[in-house]
């Protein structure tokens, strides 16, 4: 018998069944599945065996059999050791070196330092090249991240292997050859293409997840011929996993023409210019990217889900994913997709759509469309219009590789970060639409991601859709040049044109940008008023109140809005008056939320709208599809508050709010409501203002805004202006491309008072240390899948997506005297504890106060017993009931060590004083 029989893989202490699987079987078992996903590839494989020169079932079988070779490691005696069965059959550990590195390591140790120089030649050509070595690693770093190589200090497979251990490896490899008749007999190019090999390293992740799963892959420890047990067990189970895992390909499904616009959107019967464009447009050949500006409200949505159709049904696309900014945006986006993403595939196609965020089991509606490998899809069930394949979609780092998904960037931007398993989302990517929302949103650091996103996804062959309600063109031509350098173009010699809207269609081949016209009923002139007293804009809105009409009003700070709140809680009943930011309990701001959509959204009435008042943060401006009579916004950059004007009117209405009947054609629908007024509050205009102008009026806004040159620009703009039209013919005044290239563009149209201009190079120097900082820790991926991509491999918990002040994690607790239970209920047991649980700033809650955590420790000590998950990196907050119903008490400390009392309330939130 083989002396590689006597080597477990895997192992476990249930007592039914095998209490090892050998490590030949998981060996085969990791293969097949890689076998069985390339059989869903067949185009990639084609194109990577022409890279090398080879054909298609060369590259196959060195893929497969690389595979096989990927837990080479686990040959290793201190590997062994792992697991002690006192079985005869498996070799003896009492010899066993300490196991001090990964077996991913171990296993390129022993490839490096052995096999590379005793397989061979008849096996595999010139077993040495460095073509292997890059293959060997990638296989090896399975796990998610690169094996070590010893960079820092010398590795060696001696110190890990028993010489036994290192024969019984070979003879394993020399062996499992036999399995694949096709493999390369020369080598004809130096090494693997990068992008190749990013893609193989996800395959090799996914297919170890999926052939260490043993409901498929049962465990066997009795040894059985490598060619019956690789034809009778591992290919058929291989092929059933990866259909029943939801990861089969799906047909894309023909696109009907820009005439049947409707059998696809059934809402789309009358297709605005923007979405005319997207219906018609000749497209490119190979990847391409798009960037669609226009107002909000003109469709921008539909027309990139036109466009992914188009791209998908032409063979340059298999799938889709919606990268938002905000959680709250990828809820509400995930509901739009879910209408229609079926009708991107085939009749009889099962796709999956996946939501992917930190919170997405919070949603209702991702949690109903979770359906099991293999359950049919029932035509009365809740979730027949959205269904994700339950492996897809019980983690993050798995549901990129649904065929269609809407998300955060985050999930997006982890691909080109060093966390493990990045790759999987790279794979992900590859081969779908990356569409991107409000692009003109993100901070340098989160921008120079972007565009290394961008920039590897062209190189993979992806295409791209970008949205925004208006670029300004530093950031366009950042991002369009990244792409292009993916494509390996040169920079783009054409400038842009300042036409607005506008459609910007980019390929290795060709730039074009076309003006588009915009709906009728998006067409307007906001007019902007300035307020300077608080007081007033109160009595403004309690006016406006006692009219009828409702009103918002965005606050800069979560402090600012509860004082508003507060000023107007004594003059406008409790039920109207409505509080929205981001530190209430997650539980408690989802039922907010759905509260404003009820009483603000799309479908509410005169009724229920009239005499409301709605304070919020900037969690408005991005995420909530609302519509006030009357807006309010304190100063803030020109984008967000046209940005914030887009929820003025948002939807045409009758005089008395209601929505226009459905009987009557949209052709008719007109605003019959007065006139929209944006209503500015900030500080008094001032030409010679000194460096506190706009901190005297937001003490705390400043570290919100700090680029007070930036405000006071737009405060200039918007008092030139008079309006901010929408979207306003080229050279207007106060037309919206106008308006943000007067702010954004090479020189404002006024001269900064100088002591603003310091706050304002100061700006300039963060947001370069920001772009320094996203260089440094993004992935260099032309290098390859290796150790030296990045030095800072770590979890994806551990790594910035953005850069923010540092942030805890807190959970709410409420004391009952018996145990610590969360704060907010629900019949999930599973769900309350993240509904309890909200994001604060660890600078003002560092911890809890020594005497309150003493007073709390048995319950404290129980909990993290009971639900370890809850204390190990994050805070359980106890509270106590306060006298007042609807509230709780606790003590904290910030991060100076400062005591604090904290309050949360059902109206306020979480406060600290």
């Amino acid at each position: 018998m083989q002396a590689y029989w006597r080597y477990w893989g895997k192992a476990s202490g249930d007592k039914l069944g095998a209490g090892w699987h050998l490590l030949p079987f998981h060996a085969l078992d990791v293969a097949a599945v890689m076998n069985a996903l390339l059989d869903q590839r067949p185009a990639w494989v084609s194109a990577c065996a022409n890279s090398l020169g080879w054909s298609a079932a060369q590259f196959r079988a060195a893929a497969c059999y690389f595979a096989v070779l990927h837990d080479l490691g686990k040959f290793a005696r201190s590997f062994q050791a792992l697991f002690s069965s006192c079985s005869a059959d498996l070799v003896p550990i009492d010899r066993a070196p300490g196991y001090t590195q990964r077996h991913d390591t171990l296993g390129f140790l022993l490839w490096m330092g052995h096999l590379r120089h005793g397989l061979p030649h008849d096996i595999l050509p010139e077993p040495d090249h460095l073509l292997w070595q890059g293959w060997i690693r990638i296989v090896c770093g399975h796990h998610g991240q690169p094996p070590r190589e010893g960079s820092a200090r010398r590795l060696y497979a001696d110190d890990h292997f028993l010489p036994d251990d290192m024969a019984a490896a070979l003879e394993f490899a020399c062996d499992a050859a036999s399995l694949f008749d096709d493999l390369p007999q020369a080598i004809r190019v130096e090494q693997l293409d990068t992008r190749a090999g990013w893609q193989l390293a996800g395959l090799m992740v996914l297919a170890d997840w999926l052939g260490s799963n043993q409901r498929y892959f049962p465990y066997r420890s009795a040894p059985m011929a490598l060619a019956d047990y690789w034809r009778e067990q591992a290919q058929p189970a291989a092929a059933r996993v990866v259909a029943e895992s939801g990861l089969q390909s799906c047909l894309c499904a023909p696109y009907a023409g820009s005439q049947k616009l409707a059998d696809f959107i059934p809402y789309l019967s009358s297709p605005t210019p923007l979405q005319e464009y997207a219906a018609s447009t000749p497209l490119a050949e190979g990847p391409q990217l798009f960037l669609l500006e226009d107002v909000t409200g003109a469709g921008k949505t539909e027309a990139a889900l036109i466009l992914a159709h188009r791209l998908m049904a032409a063979g340059l696309a298999d799938g889709l994913y919606f990268a938002l900014p905000t959680m709250a945006t990828a809820n509400q986006m995930y509901r739009r997709v879910g209408g229609v993403y079926r009708r991107l595939f085939a009749v009889g196609e099962q796709p999956s759509l996946v939501l992917a965020h930190s919170a997405r089991q919070l949603v209702e509606d991702f949690a109903l469309s979770v359906q099991s490998g293999g359950k049919p899809y029932a035509k009365d069930d809740a979730s027949a219009g959205m269904s994700c394949n339950a492996w897809l979609a019980d983690n993050n780092k798995k549901a990129l590789l649904a065929q269609a998904g809407v998300g955060s960037i985050d999930q997006a931007l982890l691909a080109v970060l060093p966390v493990r398993h990045q790759s999987l989302r790279l794979l992900g990517l590859s081969g779908k639409v990356l569409v991107v929302d409000e692009v003109h949103a993100f901070d340098s650091y989160v921008r120079t991601l972007l565009a290394g996103l961008l920039r590897w996804h062209a190189a993979q062959g992806g295409s791209a859709i970008l949205l925004s309600a208006t670029v300004p063109e530093q950031i366009k031509t950042e991002l369009l040049n990244a792409y292009r350098q993916g494509l390996a173009q040169p920079v783009l010699a054409e400038s842009f044109v300042s036409a607005y809207p506008l459609a910007s269609h980019l390929s290795a081949a060709h730039f074009d940008q076309q003006a588009c016209e915009t709906r009728r009923e998006v067409k307007r002139r906001v007019r902007v008023e300035h307020r300077h007293d608080e007081a007033e804009v109160i009595r403004l809105i309690a006016s406006e109140v006692a009219a009828g009409r409702c009103v918002c009003w965005v606050r800069n700070t979560v402090d600012d809005a509860r004082r508003a709140f507060d000023l107007l809680k004594d003059s406008i009943s409790r039920d109207k008056l409505h509080l929205f930011h981001s530190r209430y309990a997650m539980g408690h701001r989802l039922a907010i939320e759905d509260e404003v959509l009820d009483a603000f959204g799309k479908r509410s009435d005169a009724a229920m709208r009239r005499g409301r008042v709605l304070i919020g943060t900037q969690v408005l401006e991005q995420s909530l599809d609302f519509d006030a009579d009357v807006m309010v916004s304190d100063l803030a950059p020109i984008d967000l508050l046209i940005q914030r004007a887009g929820r003025l009117q948002r939807h045409v209405r009758l005089a008395n709010g209601d929505r226009w009947p459905d009987a009557v054609p949209m052709v008719q629908h007109v605003e019959q409501r007065p006139e929209p007024v944006l209503c500015v509050y900030g500080p008094p205009p001032d030409d010679e203002a000194k460096a506190d102008w706009y901190v005297r009026l937001f003490a705390g806004a400043q570290y919100v805004y700090p680029d007070f040159a930036a405000l006071w620009q737009t405060q200039q703009a918007l008092l030139a202006a008079g309006n901010i039209v929408s979207p306003g013919e080229e050279g207007e005044a106060g037309a919206v491309r106008q308006l943000v290239e007067s702010v954004y563009g090479a020189a404002g149209e006024r001269e900064t008072p100088a002591a603003l201009k310091a706050a304002a190079d100061k700006c300039l120097g963060e947001a370069m240390s920001e772009r320094s900082m996203a260089l440094f820790t993004a992935l260099q991926l032309d290098k390859g899948y290796c150790e030296d991509s990045s030095k800072h491999w770590m979890e994806e918990t551990d790594v910035a997506t953005r850069l923010a002040d540092e942030t805890r994690l807190v959970y709410l607790a409420v004391a009952d005297g018996e145990a610590l239970r969360p704060l907010y209920p629900s019949d999930d047991p599973r769900l309350q504890w993240q509904l309890s649980a909200l994001r604060v700033d660890a600078n003002r809650l560092k911890d809890i106060a020594p005497a309150w955590r003493q007073r709390f420790k048995l319950l404290l000590d129980r909990l993290a017993q009971e639900q370890p998950w809850l204390t190990e990196y994050d805070l359980v907050l106890p509270l106590l009931a306060g006298e007042e119903a609807g509230a709780w008490l606790g003590q904290g400390v910030d991060a100076t060590g400062r005591e604090l009392g904290v309050r949360y309330s059902l109206e306020l939130g979480l406060l600290w004083k």
